[in-house]
């Protein structure tokens, strides 16, 4: 069974944020930018990924602030 397109969303967004250490919501854009750029060059990446990296970099843009990204990055690093 396929994954619903927000799951991949929001594993891509997770990823992000772990992998990026981070004190503004710029350096989170500029790695996601270069993430979803990189997917996007990908000749055999299926359109439902493709259009996850953009969504995810969307979300990040558009709906999150740094405030919601340090309380994920907390959450996933299990310091609740």
């Amino acid at each position: 069974m396929a994954k619903n397109p927000n799951v991949y969303k929001f594993e891509i967004i997770e990823r992000i944020i772990k992998e990026v250490d981070f004190t503004t919501k710029e350096e989170v854009l500029d790695f996601a930018k270069k993430v979803r750029d990189i997917a996007l060059e990908k000749p055999n990446v299926r359109e439902e990924i493709r259009n996850a990296f953009k969504n995810a970099y969307r979300e990040i843009d558009e709906e999150l602030t740094l405030a919601n990204l340090k309380e994920i990055k907390k959450i996933i690093s299990g310091n609740n």
